[in-house]
């Protein structure tokens, strides 16, 4: 993972308006109610690498993604960076301290180059209360977000760090396009990568790596991980 630049609101860089119609709140309402939210919003690049904000800010503004992608994590006790989610385009973040005034509960920072909008919390609350389409968005929104967490907890919780690496080399493997039934990751992420997804040390992941690769349960060729026992790979993600 690259370094985080520590950029907050004021280091983002301003660019012109844009626009708000793809994103995924405002599919259910009329295109004068998407032009004055983008008029009370102000658009911003926020650079590869640069942070949004702290899990520890005050400031409660909603961001909307408009191009380029994030990333939510925080830190473990340990002080192991553990990634929640990424968060493309069309989609929204910073909405919790929005609605609850309360502190960032996670760290975000630019996966890659992306332009972004954001509004106040007062401003966001004002649109969610005037226009039903929305609230309702939002609360599939955090619906969503729920059972994705739940999932995630239980998955830190219940399994080893060795078998969340193997769930997470599972989670990224696709069939192999040759079709001889095995699977692959073609440009196979650093180690630091896989570490802050499966909320364990670098060194961890090499480990998990060295005995796939030993067991001949997978082969490497340069950047691409092929799979040579998918279900084996399972059932050791499986394993009590």
């Amino acid at each position: 993972m690259q370094d985080i630049v520590n950029a907050g609101p004021g280091g983002l860089e301003p660019v012109e308006a844009g626009s708000l119609a793809n994103n995924f709140l405002l599919q259910d309402v009329s295109a004068d109610v998407v032009q004055a939210l983008e008029s009370v919003c102000h658009w911003v690049r926020a650079p590869e690498g640069s942070q949004i904000f702290d899990r520890e800010d005050t400031a409660t503004d909603v961001y909307f993604i408009v191009s380029g992608s994030v990333r939510v994590l925080d830190h473990a006790q340990s002080g192991q960076e553990v990634a929640f989610s990424d968060i493309t385009a069309g989609e929204v973040f910073g909405e919790l301290s929005a609605i609850d005034h309360g502190e960032r509960s996670a760290t975000v920072f630019a996966i890659e180059e992306s332009v972004l909008a954001y509004v106040s919390d007062s401003e966001f609350s004002e649109f969610l209360t005037k226009h039903s389409e929305m609230s309702h968005r939002m609360m599939s929104h955090f619906v969503k977000t729920i059972r994705g967490l739940n999932s995630r907890v239980v998955g830190l919780s219940s399994m080893t760090s060795i078998q969340r690496v193997y769930a997470e080399i599972l989670q990224m493997a696709e069939p192999d396009p040759s079709g001889n039934g095995n699977w692959m990751i073609t440009a196979m992420p650093h180690h630091m990568e896989i570490a802050v997804w499966a909320g364990t040390t670098p060194e961890t992941v090499a480990r998990a790596i060295g005995q796939l690769l030993k067991s001949e349960i997978a082969k490497r060729r340069s950047r691409t991980l092929h799979i040579m026992d998918r279900q084996r790979l399972r059932d050791m993600v499986n394993a009590s």
